[in-house]
């Protein structure tokens, strides 16, 4: 890192080396000529400002023919200030003529050629050298420049073909997977709706209804997740929060908890005021469907327990699901088609969505041989103070398996009264 002194320091410096100047002189001066020279070193305190005023001031000395410092630094100061470049090859000039010119007409006959290349030598030099200097000053801060903005042209252009490439990548995903995906599940939905219909055993048709409705609900976050997919600005998916541009928070619960056909007990130790953030409601969400998915799956029969407690004054909104042994005691390990179906990504897509609001999931094996399930996430979020969520409605899906409803003291009821 380069070291630079502040901008008041230098001036003050050059106007100190400008004043000791009048000290080299061994005879001394006059006193109109130490007045106007003294008149162009107080100048220099503000050459940054007003440049050519300063040069103007410095001109009356420049005449004595060896105080040179001052209209030196001020003819600088105004060649690398100055934008037109006549102006400052101007200020040049007028020095030059100033410093070089006769003191009289006489003297002026009296010079030979050889004479007036003399006078004209110093002044010249004197002249020339602060103004190019000055000028090359202005180049390179003007080079400079437009490095900088040629470099920030450059990451615009990378950042948009970064852009470009994400969006085409996204819509060809979008179109895999409505292609893909969509016409399976629609399959599913049709199948199941068949089965619902014409099957004479009361458990096939009420398996055929929930596997009709868990299709239409998946085409239906399909369809959300899409219009993200395709949307241009990316619909607010593109952190990752918002986990496909559904809004499906603690208020969606229950639907999910009935649509499952498992005995689950639900119990909210939750606070009201104030609610919890869309982003974190739907990580809980979305933790609770992953949980139930799993237990249907490896432990069929199994009671499944959730419990959803925090509040704004812990900071905190934590969910635990938990799911005993297999109705056979014990747990049953994946199939094949199974273990091809979930590719083992639920559990890392769950860290890596508490991950992105700052939270945890933790998770283990019970005493008894079950499965557990903890999630603790931020309970407020920033966009959390733009929303107002309703409480949820009381958990009571199963009705083989009533939910239970805790509350905090003093901060209010999140569930409704019991035996609803």
């Amino acid at each position: 890192m380069r070291f630079r002194l502040p901008g008041r320091a230098v001036d003050a410096g050059v106007v100190a080396v400008a004043a000791a100047e009048l000290v080299t002189v061994p005879d001394g001066v006059g006193p109109a000529v130490t007045a106007s020279y003294l008149l162009a070193v107080a100048a220099l305190a503000v050459r940054r400002r007003w440049p050519l005023p300063v040069v103007l001031a410095a001109i009356p000395a420049a005449a004595s023919g060896y105080l040179w410092l001052a209209p030196m630094f001020a003819l600088g100061t105004a060649a690398a200030a100055l934008p037109g470049r006549a102006v400052a090859y101007g200020c040049a000039a007028a020095m030059f003529l100033s410093a070089a010119a006769p003191s009289s007409h006489a003297e002026a006959r009296a010079w030979s050629a050889h004479d007036w290349a003399t006078v004209g030598l110093g002044p010249a030099l004197f002249s020339i050298g602060p103004t190019v200097l000055g000028r090359l000053a202005r180049t390179r801060r003007e080079l400079a420049e437009r490095l900088v903005e040629l470099n920030a042209v450059r990451e615009q252009e990378r950042a948009q073909a970064a852009a470009s490439a994400i969006a085409a990548e996204r819509a060809r995903v979008a179109r895999e997977m409505h292609d893909v995906v969509s016409h399976q599940v629609n399959l599913i939905a049709m199948e199941a709706g068949v089965l619902a219909l014409t099957s004479r055993d009361d458990e096939a048709r009420g398996a055929g209804e929930r596997i009709g409705e868990l299709s239409s609900r998946t085409l239906d976050e399909l369809r959300d997740m899409l219009g993200v997919l395709r949307a241009p600005t990316g619909g607010g998916a593109g952190d990752g929060r918002s986990g496909g541009g559904t809004t499906a928070g603690l208020a969606e619960l229950p639907a999910l908890v009935a649509a499952t056909g498992l005995p689950v007990r639900t119990e909210y130790v939750l606070a009201t005021s104030p609610p919890p953030s869309p982003e974190t409601e739907h990580a809980v969400f979305r933790t609770v469907q992953e949980c139930l998915t799993n237990a249907a799956k490896h432990a069929p029969g199994s009671a499944v327990d959730i419990v959803i407690s925090g509040g704004a004054a812990s900071g905190t909104l934590t969910v635990e699901v938990t799911n005993g042994p297999a109705s056979g005691g014990a747990w049953a390990p994946p199939t094949e088609r199974g273990r091809r179906a979930s590719a083992g990504h639920g559990l890392t897509g769950l860290r890596e969505r508490a991950a992105l609001l700052g939270g945890t999931v933790h998770t283990g094996r019970t005493a008894d041989g079950g499965f557990t399930v903890q999630a603790e996430l931020p309970f407020l979020d920033a966009s959390a103070v733009r929303r107002t969520v309703s409480p949820p409605p009381p958990p009571g899906g199963v009705p083989a398996s009533p939910a239970t409803c805790l509350n905090e003291p003093d901060q209010g009821e999140m569930c409704p009264e019991k035996g609803t």
